[in-house]
């Protein structure tokens, strides 16, 4: 089973019983601040949210870029025992996932033309360095979890 799988047959483990795109960037800037690439920004508009750090984190040590965090699962072992980074957890749980780079937009997962990306979303970086990710988290229907009757 792929991680990815793992992760969507049991989100509990990762992020709690109810998800929200609230708890998604909270997961991904513990580990961008355990990473040490901040400064970070972080925006919304509607269902969208981006987390700009001023350091690619996903470039490495050669220079290259690897897109293997939001695939697989890479220990961060600055976070503690069994703890993950969060990219992977985007990939599985959000309806689209995008990032920018110097080079321009990529899209990790999810259809631009479903989730399209909001007119006035900004993906482009100041200083033209660092990184954006961006995904979109449609927020599931919780009210029977708080008895409340539809």
């Amino acid at each position: 089973m792929r991680v990815v799988d793992a992760i969507r047959a049991r989100p509990d483990m990762y992020v709690g019983d109810f998800p929200t795109g609230a708890l998604l960037v909270a997961r991904l800037v513990e580990s961008l601040i355990l990473l040490n690439v901040g400064p970070l920004k972080i925006e919304r508009t509607g269902a969208w949210y981006s987390i700009y750090a001023d350091r690619d984190w996903l470039v490495t040590e050669s220079g290259a870029l690897s897109l293997d965090a939001f695939q697989r699962s890479i220990p961060l072992p600055s976070g503690g025992r069994f703890y993950d980074r969060a990219e992977v957890i985007l990939t599985a749980l959000a309806d689209a996932v995008v990032t920018s780079d110097a080079t321009g937009v990529s899209w990790i997962t999810g259809e631009p033309g479903k989730w399209p990306l909001p007119a006035d979303f900004d993906l482009s970086l100041p200083q033209a360095r660092g990184r954006i990710v961006a995904f979109h988290y449609s927020e599931p229907d919780l009210s029977w979890a708080h008895g409340v009757q539809a």
